[in-house]
């Protein structure tokens, strides 16, 4: 299969144009920022080690800031276009216009993921944390890669949904686990250990550490966790792609 940087470059500037003009479809990434700063200004503050209790507001923000817009925002902004092409028969025009599957993904791919990106960065001072107390560059790998998961994810949704209401429903329990992964590590122990080998638990780890003060540690499992996870969700959104495909959409 061929692949047209030109054809690439021209599905890139469509959804660009698509996003600009359909503002629900930046609702997650934009409510994520304004949840976190609304709820930095109604939770108590509370120190690390104070009373003993190993929590901080600004980190517990910030680690529910990224799961909200790298899973709800990531995963929602690819499955859904995909589904509502399909549904509204523009993806058929597409695929018969000489843009083929791959050109299509790639091309719908960059602009959610420059917005994941950019929202990620955003969330930062929006939680309280400054940009001086976290390695940036560690932060931006970690949660680039972490937002290209979650694309793959949705893109792997939105090739098997045959409708919006059908990504919405498959999307839900993947969304409401994700979600609910800051919340979980801190009330059961056992669980967050399992919730550490997830993408969501490393991304919760890694805000735990800005927020109490200890440099954060680039260790074996974290690393090798989403370097597993990103190729998993690459090998089975090709799986799928390759069954299922869109050309013949």
């Amino acid at each position: 299969m061929k692949l047209s940087l030109r054809k690439v470059n021209a599905i890139f500037q469509l959804k660009i144009k698509l996003i600009l003009g359909n503002m629900s479809i930046l609702f997650s990434p934009v409510f994520a920022i304004i949840f976190v700063i609304v709820m930095r200004n109604l939770l108590p503050e509370v120190d690390a080690g104070e009373g003993g209790a190993p929590f901080s507001t600004d980190g517990f923000l910030l680690s529910f800031g990224l799961i909200f817009n790298i899973a709800i925002a990531g995963i929602s902004m690819s499955s859904s276009p995909i589904a509502e092409e399909k549904e509204k028969h523009t993806l058929r025009v597409l695929m018969t216009s000489s843009v083929n599957g791959i050109e299509y993904f790639l091309g719908s791919m960059i602009p959610i993921l420059l917005i994941l990106v950019t929202t990620n960065i955003l969330i930062i001072p929006a939680s309280g944390i400054s940009f001086g107390e976290i390695p940036v560059l560690i932060y931006l790998i970690m949660t680039t890669a972490a937002s290209l998961i979650s694309i793959l994810i949705g893109n792997i949704i939105g090739i098997y949904a045959k409708n919006q209401a059908q990504a919405t429903l498959v999307s839900t329990p993947i969304l409401i686990l994700l979600t609910s992964t800051p919340v979980l590590r801190i009330f059961n122990e056992d669980f967050a250990e399992i919730l550490n080998f997830t993408y969501g638990g490393v991304l919760a780890n890694l805000a735990d550490s800005f927020s109490l003060n200890s440099e954060y540690q680039w260790n074996l499992t974290d690393t090798g966790v989403l370097i597993v996870s990103l190729f998993l969700a690459l090998g089975i959104f090709i799986y799928a792609y390759k069954k299922n495909g869109l050309d013949n959409e």
